[in-house]
């Protein structure tokens, strides 16, 4: 278990008054967060965490309720609430892409990646859907993220059926400003209507073609696709470019799988939607915090 992460979350959470104050209840939001995150820095469920005898020895004395209680308080929506915004702290405490980040700009990308579980589960959430090496059952998390930092701006958990660009019109483009902003995708994301959602946030989409130097066909299309077709296949080197700057996004999912608390697959009892959707929203708060003690040593040390 990682000791630095886990001692802030313990600081942030249980020297809150805010966190420890929940109207109605004998133990406050940020005991329980406290108990979920424990579990989740470990990769074990709320009933190991739930067990002191697992907890480092400095932190023992945190009286903290029953498992089911916990399992109740979980679901409640000010836990989910609570982690979202020490998503948004912590994001905040990493660089952006623009100088000024209430106006937009600079680069981000986009991409999904497969959360798959074993083809005889029976969790009715998950579904099957198209991986690089075939097909397989489970989940999907969609992501923005922020070329400078490495940060994740937006996410979205869906089945593994979910179509990326259809989650990105529907899900991600309401969750981060795109003003003045290039957004790279894959080939999944070279549609007409995705073009269209991305400048009516005003950005600029970029993505190039499954079969590249075909025609277009008879149907209207989108300037930004245009511009997108011209740059990635009639400029020498464009869509070598396109790949280097989109590559960040790969680093960061890369990244977030192979910490030692990051998110390297679905355990089996993290099932059904809103269970992985809360598993991976922990994940990314891990994820974030990384990132921004990495950078407060970073800046001591120099």
């Amino acid at each position: 278990m990682d000791g630095e992460p886990l001692r802030w979350l313990y600081h942030r959470l249980l020297h809150d008054p805010k966190c420890m104050r929940t109207p109605g209840c004998t133990y406050g939001d940020g005991v329980i967060c406290f108990v979920y995150f424990l579990g989740v820095l470990s990769g074990h469920s709320l009933l190991w965490a739930a067990d002191k005898r697992h907890w480092p020895a400095w932190c023992r004395r945190v009286a903290i309720p029953s498992h089911q209680q916990l399992c109740k308080r979980l679901k409640r929506d000010t836990l989910q609430q609570l982690i979202a915004q020490l998503n948004e702290e912590l994001r905040a405490q990493l660089p952006r892409g623009d100088s000024d980040s209430d106006s937009g700009g600079g680069e981000k990308a986009v991409d999904g990646k497969p959360l798959v579980v074993g083809g005889f589960s029976h969790d009715p959430d998950a579904a099957w859907g198209k991986v690089p090496d075939g097909w397989a059952n489970g989940y999907k998390l969609h992501v923005i993220i922020d070329a400078a930092s490495g940060g994740i701006d937006a996410f979205a958990v869906t089945s593994l059926r979910a179509g990326e660009a259809t989650v990105l019109r529907r899900q991600l483009l309401g969750q981060v400003a795109l003003r003045d902003c290039t957004l790279r995708g894959d080939a999944n994301y070279d549609s007409n209507p995705t073009y269209r959602a991305v400048a009516d946030a005003g950005g600029r989409h970029v993505a190039p073609r499954r079969k590249p130097g075909t025609g277009l066909g008879h149907h209207p299309q989108h300037p930004d696709r245009l511009r997108a077709v011209r740059e990635l296949e009639q400029t020498p080197g464009g869509l070598a470019d396109h790949k280097r700057r989109r590559n960040r996004v790969e680093q960061v999912l890369a990244h977030l799988v192979n910490l030692p608390f990051g998110l390297w697959g679905l355990p089996p009892f993290v099932r059904r939607l809103p269970r992985v959707r809360q598993w991976v929203a922990a994940k990314i708060v891990l994820y974030h915090l990384h990132l921004a003690q990495t950078l407060a040593r970073q800046r001591a040390a120099a």
